[in-house]
């Protein structure tokens, strides 16, 4: 089966075909639309196709994913996938964001894996994460995503009792300082490049669940995964986006 996968969450937008046959990805197509997204989208999935030589009959299901990251790109990338699923009669799967960027993690039985990538850009040190436990060689999940700044977070971990604890994403600035105190404390596994959200991961995490429930969400009621309001709801004093 063949999947095409879209990843909106940041800045950066992709769109990935991957094969849940041979595991292996077809092809994937990055580009930075944060103010020209909603008009780029549809050339963004084009190229992509063209680039795996396939055409959109031959796709058997639509991944998508649902954030947290920014209100808007969430949206539009949900609508167009949502839209596109419906029209091809296809089914459609949600992947929150950070269970696919926990895919990334080189861990072991037990370790704590801290997913995380930043909240917005007036923070640089915000960050959204997620923790997982390693259970059977797969990430599962401990909690909801949180949004926090950095150093809080590192506090926070500093008082679990776990030994070994992998970070998996991206890490902010001046992030060397904050870890030196669980350093000392813990047996701690870092990055060696940054990951940022992709589609092929969106597609990976999407084919997992497909194997084990290969069932369709309801396109219809699929809805963005928010964990901080928008600047609409800031400014007005009200609460409609935040829901799991």
């Amino acid at each position: 089966m063949l999947i095409l996968a879209l990843e909106t969450s940041l800045e950066v937008a992709s769109c990935a075909i991957w094969d849940g046959e041979t595991k292996s990805l077809r092809a994937e197509t990055r580009f930075h639309a944060y103010q020209t997204l909603t008009q780029r989208l549809p050339e963004l999935v084009q190229i992509t196709l063209n680039n795996a030589q396939v055409g959109l009959t031959d796709i058997g299901l639509i991944a998508v994913s649902l954030g947290p990251g920014s209100f808007t790109s969430v949206r539009v990338g949900l609508a167009f996938a949502k839209g596109l699923a419906m029209a091809l009669g296809k089914p459609i799967l949600g992947v929150k964001t950070m269970d696919a960027l926990a895919l990334t993690a080189n861990a072991n039985e037990d370790d704590l894996l801290v997913a995380l990538y930043p909240s917005r850009p007036s923070r640089p040190t915000e960050v959204y994460a997620a923790l997982f436990r390693i259970r059977n060689g797969c990430p599962v999940r401990e909690g909801a995503e949180i949004v926090s700044d950095f150093s809080d977070l590192v506090a926070m971990l500093r008082a679990r009792p776990e030994a070994h604890v992998v970070f998996a994403g991206v890490l902010p600035p001046g992030a060397a300082s904050s870890l030196m105190g669980l350093c000392r404390e813990k047996r701690i596994a870092l990055p060696l490049t940054p990951c940022f959200p992709s589609a092929s991961l969106v597609a990976w995490k999407a084919w997992e669940r497909w194997l084990q429930h290969p069932e369709s969400d309801d396109p219809v009621a699929l809805k963005p995964h928010y964990v901080l309001p928008s600047s609409a709801e800031v400014r007005f004093g009200i609460t409609v986006s935040l829901k799991d």
